[in-house]
């Protein structure tokens, strides 16, 4: 694991908040490589409130690094697998479920498995499942 201190996790989780999407995304992509559960909130928040899908795709990448430190974060990712209009959210959201491992998410799920519009958003829905049940 990466080792971080406090100034620069503050840095980051202020750059969740910047105007420029690009560097909310780059802010979630860097709190996930450093598994910094702290952000859990803040990841969550922005990937149900930002406008821009890059950065909702980054802050569910992010949440999935963090495994199963980010299992506060799982209705927020069950949510945005049902609802985000755009398809690499959705697989986003569906990775990170498989991540954590929380056997809680499985039926919604296999719900999305079987029922998503989107092929890709099915296999990796159907993938997450595998992984929790090991």
């Amino acid at each position: 694991m990466l080792s971080y201190d406090e100034k620069q996790l503050e840095q980051l989780i202020r750059n969740l908040k910047d105007r420029d999407g690009w560097v909310r995304s780059r802010a979630a992509t860097r709190l996930g490589e450093l598994k910094a559960k702290e952000a859990v909130d803040e990841l969550s928040k922005i990937l149900k409130e930002d406008r821009d899908s890059l950065v909702r795709s980054s802050a569910a990448a992010a949440l999935g690094d963090l495994g199963s430190e980010a299992e506060e974060a799982v209705g927020t990712l069950i949510q945005t697998l049902r609802t985000d209009q755009i398809v690499g959210v959705r697989l986003e959201a569906a990775v990170a479920l498989g991540s954590i491992g929380d056997e809680n998410a499985v039926n919604e799920l296999t719900k999305i498995a079987l029922e998503d519009e989107d092929i890709r958003v099915r296999s990796w829905a159907a993938d997450a499942i595998r992984k929790i049940k090991g």
